[in-house]
């Protein structure tokens, strides 16, 4: 469990751990959380990982090919890229017709 009272910084650079990964590729608010580690995993979209002596590691090179192949995605990638924005304006659409609409009454 996370302890909330330390403020987050950005993590050593050459920390190789899932952990440093995550770090690197969060946002101003905090490391990418360990859900969407797992998600991004879980449909293939992970970095590569490599186990040694027990511990997960991600490459230099793994992390910057991930970092490439997420800034210009192509193929089956690039399509599941588009679906999933379309999946976001869908949800803000509704919302923001929801919220309209509660607005009215």
């Amino acid at each position: 469990m996370a302890n909330t009272d330390i403020p987050w910084t950005a993590g050593n650079p050459n920390d190789r751990s899932v952990f440093g990964f995550r770090i690197r590729h969060g946002s101003r608010r905090g490391p990418m959380s360990k859900t969407k580690y797992l998600s991004l995993k879980k449909a293939g979209r992970g970095p590569r990982e490599t186990e040694l002596g027990g511990m997960i590691l991600i490459s230099r090179r793994a992390e910057e090919e991930w970092d490439r192949a997420n800034e210009r995605p192509t193929g089956a990638l690039a399509r599941l890229v588009k679906r999933e924005a379309e999946a976001r304006h869908r949800k803000a659409r509704l919302g923001a017709a929801a919220l309209k609409k509660k607005r009215k009454s």
